[in-house]
């Protein structure tokens, strides 16, 4: 059942509509994912989204620190959440991340359960175990570059990316499910006792209020969100821990390809297309390298921009628009380019028939691209100001800085190619000097950390908040770390190891 409550009659307001045993907080990523799982347990779920089916803005940040265009972009408030926008990019939570009181093994069957919802395939993420299952050879480049760890990443397929299409049709119509949109929740209610959640308060677009209970209460509401629930309700914070260890990963590009090394590195490292997922490689600097060069996790990749103008451009716009339940208006937009849309098409379809690769036009922007972690716990933090608007100081750290020039010089000396025009402010040996082009990559985490002790985090290893017997967090704002180079697998994986958590409980 679906239920918009800006038009839910006031006479409702104390029904049942609006009680449940479980409520989740957020209908994005993690709150479909949890939902999905725990009806199909058999237990009755209530599911609260501040928006609707078409993609709003959350309020602005006040920015201090350094800029992070990623807390104003890609956070649409609509049912779906991020999924109406990501990439639908998948890597695993890797096996030896010590600042997680769980493990690779304790999320593994979650992992492939996870991958299952997303449809894309089992072949592994390990590149010499990829490539065994391929009967193939790994590239000979690989040899070229010793203290590297390769891997491939999974990409979903567009017909998977919105959770709100897939996920979220199928609670619509599941009798223990109960969708309710247009319900921003604006705080979480303390029982007398400060042990428990008992409620909480929610207001329409008009600024109706209305009382939600539940035995239990999960925020998945993303890591700006769930943060702000839990500073302006005063909750989980006995300890001044909520908005402290802030993290992103950090991008940018380290060099652009042109001929020869463009047409070498993309005949080796080009994506790989099986049974209609693509893989694509990542190379980290293996724990040896980063002890011998001080680094935190990194990773490079190429990264393949085909122009808007171009046929894949067209179909890359259309298979968004898709994403994004815009189809309509794209395929006006879209109109002219067709033709070579569908030229571009039978190039992509055959190239991933006949080689197993995907096809790159010649007009596309090739670039070996960095995504490096942050040192953690980090100095950043979201704070409210006195008229409870959400601060964020974001801060980059030398260590940082030094990460990435470091890793660029290694990857610089022993790719020695014809035509990688490096990034000349990743080769200067001021290591702490400012890089102009350096991004964050859209991926907030941190804010509710998890851990043992409730003095240094918010969440134990079930995800419960410290104090607090019936409150969880499912979103990455739990994440201690940026190990998880890629997070949205993990986030689903954790989650659904809560939902079983939760199930037991019940």
């Amino acid at each position: 059942m679906e239920i918009d409550l800006a038009q839910l009659d006031s006479s409702a307001t104390g029904s049942d509509l609006l009680r449940a045993p479980i409520c989740i907080v957020g209908g994005g990523i993690a709150g479909l994912t949890l939902a999905h799982k725990l009806v199909t347990l058999g237990l009755e779920v209530l599911l609260l989204e501040a928006g609707g089916h078409t993609a709003d803005a959350f309020d602005e940040i006040q920015q201090a620190g350094h800029a992070h265009p990623g807390t104003s972009e890609l956070r649409p408030r609509a049912l779906g959440g991020t999924s109406l926008t990501w990439g639908g990019q998948l890597l695993p939570f890797p096996p030896d991340s010590t600042s997680w009181p769980i493990s690779s093994a304790d999320l593994a069957p979650f992992t492939t359960e996870a991958e299952d919802l997303l449809a894309v395939d089992s072949l592994s993420y390990d590149a010499a175990s990829f490539f065994t299952q391929l009967h193939q050879s790994a590239p000979i480049l690989l040899n070229q570059l010793p203290q590297l760890d390769a891997s491939l990443s999974k990409f979903t397929p567009f017909s998977h990316r919105n959770l709100a299409q897939t996920l979220g049709e199928k609670l619509r119509t599941h009798s223990k499910a109960r969708i309710i949109l247009h319900a921003q929740v604006t705080e979480l209610l303390l029982a007398s006792t400060r042990d428990h959640i008992e409620a909480v308060l929610v207001r329409t677009p008009s600024g109706r209020p209305h009382r939600i209970e539940a035995d239990h209460f999960i925020l998945a509401a993303g890591t700006i969100e769930t943060v702000r629930l839990l500073l302006t309700s005063q909750v989980g914070n006995q300890y001044d821990q909520v908005g402290r260890n802030f993290h992103d990963h950090l991008t940018v590009a380290a060099a652009t390809l042109r001929a020869p090394a463009r047409t070498q590195l993309l005949q080796a490292l080009r994506p790989w297309i099986y049974r209609g997922t693509l893989h694509s490689l990542k190379l980290s600097a293996s724990p040896q390298l980063q002890r011998q060069l001080n680094l935190i996790p990194i990773l490079a990749h190429l990264t393949i921009d085909e122009p808007d103008a171009s046929g894949i451009g067209a179909l890359r716009t259309l298979l968004r628009a898709r994403q994004q339940n815009n189809l309509a208006a794209a395929l006006g937009e879209t109109m002219p380019q067709l033709p070579r849309a569908l030229a571009d098409a039978a190039r992509l379809t055959l190239s991933a028939r006949t080689q197993r690769r995907r096809y790159v036009s010649p007009q596309a922007t090739v670039q070996l691209r960095l995504n490096a972690a942050q040192r953690t716990p980090s100095a950043s933090r979201i704070t409210l100001s006195p008229n409870l608007q959400l601060i964020l100081d974001w801060r980059v750290d030398p260590t940082e800085l030094a990460t990435l020039r470091a890793f660029t010089q290694h990857l610089r000396a022993h790719l020695n190619l014809d035509g990688l025009d490096w990034n000349p402010s990743l080769l200067t040996h001021e290591l702490t000097a400012p890089i102009p082009d350096l991004d964050d990559a859209r991926h907030a985490m941190g804010g509710a950390s998890m851990g043992t002790d409730s003095r240094t985090s918010v969440v134990d290893r079930d995800l419960r908040v410290h104090g607090l017997s019936n409150l969880f967090i499912a979103s990455a704002a739990v994440f201690p770390d940026g190990s998880p180079q890629l997070p949205t697998l993990p986030l689903m994986a954790i989650t659904l190891r809560l939902a079983h958590h939760l199930h037991r409980e019940h």
